[in-house]
């Protein structure tokens, strides 16, 4: 009989312990699942700006391209893409927040101008699936030169197959257009 109640205040001081260890949140979980249920963390999308495209040039109109042309320059630069997984896993959303600093430059004839860029999901071959352009206006305070903004979006990427978020790229970047792809290319060779 004294046996039967060292076992059964085993039983009891053993629940307790899990009890109070699961209330904590500090135990891992997966170690007492019993059935093979948990699963581990599916990849997120990789994140990256389109090589070129991080930074821009916005000049007055007209044929000058110096220095005194120069009404506005950018940089974007991604801060974070934090996903999860949706829909019992039919879907990944990307939480992606990035930066757009902004410089006035000489040319400039108001405080405020719209930066243009663009995010594109491609598969990890390369082939985008899909992009859009947004625009993103920047004030710079009177007074200032500098200014910036933080944009925050969600991407959501259905999933078929057996694909996860890592078979996925999120591509980002300043939507150039024709002459400022020129300009650059020109000023990389120089």
């Amino acid at each position: 009989m004294k046996q039967f109640f060292r076992k059964c205040r085993w039983l009891v001081i053993s629940a307790a312990s899990l009890f109070l260890l699961s209330c904590s949140g500090s135990v891992d979980t997966s170690i007492f699942d019993v059935f093979g249920e948990s699963k581990p963390p599916l990849p997120c999308p990789r994140l990256e700006v389109l090589p070129g495209t991080d930074s821009i040039t916005i000049f007055r109109e007209g044929e000058g391209r110096d220095l005194v042309d120069v009404r506005f320059e950018g940089v974007l630069a991604p801060v974070s893409g934090l996903c999860q997984y949706v829909d019992e896993d039919t879907a990944v959303v990307v939480e992606l927040v990035l930066r757009i600093g902004a410089i006035k430059g000489p040319a400039a004839e108001s405080q405020i101008e719209e930066f243009p860029f663009f995010v594109a999901i491609a598969e990890r071959t390369g082939e985008i699936i899909a992009k859009k352009i947004f625009y993103s206006p920047i004030e710079i305070p009177e007074g200032r030169r500098r200014g910036a903004v933080q944009e925050e979006m969600e991407q959501r990427i259905p999933l078929t197959g057996i694909k996860t978020g890592g078979d996925y790229v999120i591509i980002l970047g300043f939507q150039l257009t024709e002459e400022q792809l020129k300009l650059k290319q020109r000023s990389s060779i120089n």
